[in-house]
């Protein structure tokens, strides 16, 4: 009775054996067909490299946008740095605001990159330090014309008190 005991156990043991191998088997599969199969065009991870590759494009795109507007900037900035708004020299205002508008231009060429929006910062940047930069020399020129005025007055007012 031990023998048919041991040899029940042996073909059991063969058979849980199978069955393990047989659910395993099964379950890879299962996993397999929802990885690369499922929903696809066997192709699947060919479509992420493909949106990387776009996005590679993008960024490069943008890097070769600063770099060919970077010396317009530096330009803007010296021409900015050295306009005397004492002067009326209108056309270098005007050659300046062209130049601004070309920068600011490129934000609303590329409005589907966030990134693009730093030149239309830029450029409002530019646009304002041009603007106090004039405003501060009217007040300065205020300044000056109200001092002369009051030296006049006082003059006045001591010629009065003498006589």
């Amino acid at each position: 009775m031990k023998k048919s005991n041991s040899t029940s156990t042996s073909n059991e043991k063969v058979t849980g054996l199978i069955y393990v191998l047989f659910l395993f088997l099964i379950t890879a599969g299962i996993c397999g067909y929802i990885l690369f199969i499922h929903n696809s065009d066997y192709y699947h991870f060919a479509n992420g490299k493909k949106d990387a590759l776009s996005k590679l494009e993008r960024v490069k795109e943008f890097q070769n946008a600063q770099s060919d507007y970077f010396e317009k900037i530096t330009d803007i900035d010296d021409n900015v740095n050295n306009i005397n708004p004492n002067v009326n020299a209108s056309y270098l205002k005007q050659n300046l605001f062209y130049t601004i508008g070309v920068v600011k231009k490129i934000s609303s060429d590329n409005k589907y990159d966030a990134r693009f929006r730093i030149f239309e910062q830029a450029a409002n940047f530019y646009e304002m330090k041009l603007f106090d930069r004039e405003r501060l020399s009217a007040s300065q020129k205020n300044i000056e014309k109200f001092k002369l005025e009051l030296e006049n007055c006082r003059a006045g007012v001591e010629t009065l008190k003498n006589n």
